[in-house]
């Protein structure tokens, strides 16, 4: 278990040796096992899996509260700030030595930068030759902190799109609302209809309109890897369920308002954090290669549009047509043009139908075929 007291130690003058390593007592038996072989320090892929695998072994039953703890002294965590910036060019296996690592850090403490570096050791740093480098789990940690996540609540926006609230009676603009890391596009009159979580870095240099698109790609980002049974929170197993045996939207108790007798949802639950969320079949299909192309061939590109812009993604606008087997199907309209979708109980689409009004009583129709699951 990792010690995460900040208290220093040195053994003697925590000296230096010529190749600028501090001496700090020698490396134990152990943690020369822990540490990559010279010969494996080819600075690509396979030394960076290699040492990875090297200080796997070592660290397995670090406690999650033990990595925050070593994060909590200043001299640590400008360490892992200074090893991940040679890693980010390209995330190439790059790392600093002894001398210059305590150089960029400022250290001017030789024996108490040696007892903070080596309690970094295993849970986010490993010692490949003659240089320290920072896990990938330490790279996640600080592009974290880089983006304000633990920091502050960021700056509070309050602003009209060029969105308009989908109801059917409502004229108003939709606002974009950030607040305490969490964007979202709301109604004055209604509720929230797109939401969330925006570190503050975004929010920070973002113009209101590409705050929307950035972070509608983002979420739609999250429904794919939903569909693809993975958590977009914490990556565990994630079930999908269509329809919803419960539908809940929790956004829309800021009116005072439950789900629509007619609203069809999908039910997302994940096996390991306990997130849940559900949809409305329409936002399962928006990046379906028919329905990009359906739009492409109108000249709409859909590709950075919210789902509330999107009238196939409302509430009430897809059908259970059976659940034996579950089909719900959803229809995506422009002008005389008509796309048919068929999704089974896990969400995957897997049939689709174009149909083409000529005449009054006439059409053309292109039939699609089954698709494969998580689509």
């Amino acid at each position: 278990m990792v010690d995460g007291s900040g208290s220093g130690h040195t053994d003697g003058d925590g000296a230096e040796t010529a190749d600028g390593e501090a001496t700090a007592g020698g490396d134990t038996e152990a943690d020369r096992a822990a540490d990559v072989d010279d010969a494996d320090r080819a600075g690509d892929a396979d030394a960076a899996d290699d040492a990875e695998g090297a200080d796997g072994a070592g660290d397995a039953g670090v406690a999650p509260t033990a990595v925050f703890e070593l994060l909590a002294d200043e001299t640590r965590l400008a360490i892992v700030r200074e090893l991940a910036g040679v890693r980010r060019a390209n995330w190439q296996w790059a790392g600093l030595s002894f001398a210059d690592l305590r150089r960029a850090v400022g250290a001017g403490d030789a024996g108490n930068f040696s007892y903070h570096l080596e309690k970094l050791r295993g849970p986010l740093v490993v010692k490949d030759g003659g240089e320290y480098y920072l896990r990938n789990r330490g790279m996640e940690l600080v592009g974290a902190l880089e983006s304000g996540r633990y920091t502050g609540p960021g700056e509070r926006l309050r602003e009209p799109t060029d969105y308009d609230c989908p109801y059917p009676d409502c004229d108003r603009a939709l606002r974009a609302v950030y607040d305490d890391q969490y964007f979202r596009l709301r109604c004055p009159d209604h509720h929230v209809f797109n939401g969330t979580a925006v570190p503050p870095a975004a929010a920070d240099h973002l113009a209101v309109d590409e705050l929307v698109a950035v972070t509608m790609l983002d979420l739609r980002e999250q429904v794919k890897r939903a569909r693809a049974g993975v958590c977009p929170n914490c990556w565990g197993p994630m079930a999908a369920r269509l329809p919803s045996e419960n539908p809940t939207l929790p956004s829309m108790s800021d009116a005072g308002a439950g789900v629509p007798d007619d609203a069809l949802l999908a039910t997302f639950a994940c096996d390991r954090c306990d997130t849940a969320f559900d949809l409305p079949p329409g936002a399962c299909v928006v990046d379906h290669p028919a329905v990009v192309a359906f739009h492409h061939d109108h000249g709409e590109d859909i590709r950075h549009r919210p789902y509330v812009a999107l009238p196939f993604c409302g509430l009430g606008r897809a059908d259970l047509e059976s659940t034996d087997p579950v089909r719900v199907r959803v229809d995506v309209r422009l002008d005389d043009d008509t796309l048919y979708l068929w999704l089974d109980g896990e969400t995957n689409v897997v049939a689709y139908e174009r149909e083409r009004t000529v005449g009054e009583d006439e059409g053309e129709r292109t039939v699609g075929g089954e698709e494969s699951a998580g689509r």
